[in-house]
């Protein structure tokens, strides 16, 4: 056989934890020694080419992060094989490490001027081999990564000078005052302006748009004037997300919910936008209170505006929620999930008991939603020792440093029941300590967003 597959490992889409390594050398024994090397290394892919033919042939298949070339080949001269992969679009940019067997200057030059990354003499150092693949796969990775960002920003930020457009056109016909349209011009002007800079600089526009993601997020000192005994929490992954929380009080009682909305980081913000809009529309303009009516007018509201409703629809996004309806005169918390649950202790029990009443399994938008479907209402009494709690799905599914297993809804129960007598306060804390020493050095999965509350705990 011309070539052998060292890796049983599927050939993957290029990703921060996988590195595809390609050997293209003739000479059996580096390949058997390169792939003992390389096989404890449990993210990498080992494929090994005898062929350099073969290897041309079958490189755009592989997408190797990382390509190691021998110098001396029968068939093709080992720089030939340089040129021809810096000639083919699939890995014009793949980091590509010559391998000779002797240390010649000008050699290296030639090498390096027709493209190669690096020069090893073989057979090599097993560490520095090892070190020197995971320097270039990861740089070439993040490279890759950085142009789709860069991409999907550009997209994005059509999306916001859409939506933008949209507000000019219900100021004017909501016919509002002209200082109040002069103002809203002249701060759709500058958000025009900063999504056109984006591409210059982007953490800076990013930093930007954390500022207004935050302006939608409830003040909790303002909320704590209607709900003294809570707490809050909101963690983005990233400098903003897809999580929110949103509150609404009317005369007879308030609205209080937990939005997690589709991806985390910039694509997510955007949903946030469009959701907390849609609410604010569905319970003040439109004059809905019902948590399950809310749910389901919110699902026709995103999907309309992201014209899913269409045959050419490119947006497949959504969201979860959980809107609790509380109205403190009848005592009555009424609660509607689209997939995120509500928990709720009674501290008067000995034998405390964390309850779940868990939401609907439909998602709010998403081509394939179903937008007659009816959301259902739970109604509990509200007693004034009983603690309410909602949680986007981002603390739940945080991988622990140890065993790299999610925190899940059991230890999220046991830790409500050990800490649900303490005050709101001291709640936030040992929540936030149990899930930092959970997750350890891992990075968060995930957009984290908490509240939890009483009416009355005197």
């Amino acid at each position: 056989m011309d070539n052998v597959i060292l890796s049983s490992a599927k050939k993957t889409e290029l990703s921060n934890s996988r590195i595809t390594v390609l050997l293209v050398d003739d000479q059996d024994f580096i390949g058997k020694i390169v792939g003992r090397m390389l096989e404890p290394e449990p993210d990498i892919d080992f494929y090994y080419f005898k062929s350099a033919r073969e290897a041309l042939k079958t490189v755009n298949s592989i997408s190797p992060t990382v390509i190691l070339q021998d110098l001396v080949m029968p068939e093709i001269d080992g720089l030939h094989m340089v040129y021809y992969f810096r000639a083919k679009k699939q890995t014009r940019r793949t980091p590509l490490i010559v391998l000779s067997a002797s240390e010649d200057p000008k050699i290296k030059a030639e090498a390096f001027a027709l493209g190669a990354n690096d020069y090893m003499v073989k057979p090599p150092d097993k560490i520095e081999l090892i070190a020197r693949i995971r320097y270039h796969s990861q740089a070439y990775t993040h490279r890759i990564q950085r142009d789709e960002a860069h991409q999907r920003l550009e997209e994005r930020t059509e999306e916001l000078k859409r939506i933008n457009e949209q507000l000019l056109e219900q100021i004017a016909e909501r016919k509002r005052a002209e200082e109040a349209l002069q103002l809203s011009k002249k701060k759709a002007e500058k958000e025009r302006e900063a999504a056109e800079a984006a591409n210059k600089k982007i953490m800076a526009s990013i930093r930007y748009a954390k500022m207004i993601q935050s302006s939608l997020l409830p003040n909790p000192e303002n909320i704590r004037s209607f709900l003294p005994e809570s707490f809050f929490i909101w963690m983005p992954r990233d400098i903003v997300g897809g999580d929110f929380i949103f509150t609404d009080f009317f005369e007879d009682g308030f609205i209080i919910a937990v939005i997690d909305c589709t991806g985390h980081g910039v694509p997510g913000a955007f949903m946030t936008m469009i959701a907390s809009f849609g609410l604010r529309k569905i319970i003040r303009d439109e004059g809905f209170h019902d948590p399950a009516k809310i749910l389901q007018r919110l699902s026709f509201l995103v999907k309309t505006t992201l014209q899913q409703d269409t045959d050419y629809a490119l947006s497949d996004d959504g969201l979860d929620a959980a809107i609790c309806l509380v109205k403190p005169a009848d005592r009555t918390l009424t609660y509607s999930g689209s997939k995120l649950p509500l928990f709720y202790i009674n501290n008067d029990i000995h034998d405390k008991q964390v309850h779940i009443i868990k939401g609907d399994a439909k998602s709010i938008g998403y081509k394939k939603s179903d937008l007659k479907f009816s959301f259902t209402n739970h109604t509990v009494t509200v007693d004034r020792k009983i603690s309410f709690y909602l949680f986007s799905d981002g603390f739940t599914d945080q991988l622990g440093e140890k065993n790299d297993r999610r925190f899940g809804t059991p230890r999220l129960r046991e830790l409500l029941r050990e800490i649900c007598e303490a005050p709101f306060e001291e709640q936030r804390m040992r929540l936030l300590e149990a899930f930092n020493n959970y997750k350890g050095e891992n990075e968060r999965q995930d957009d984290v967003t908490a509240l939890g509350f009483s009416l009355s705990r005197e």
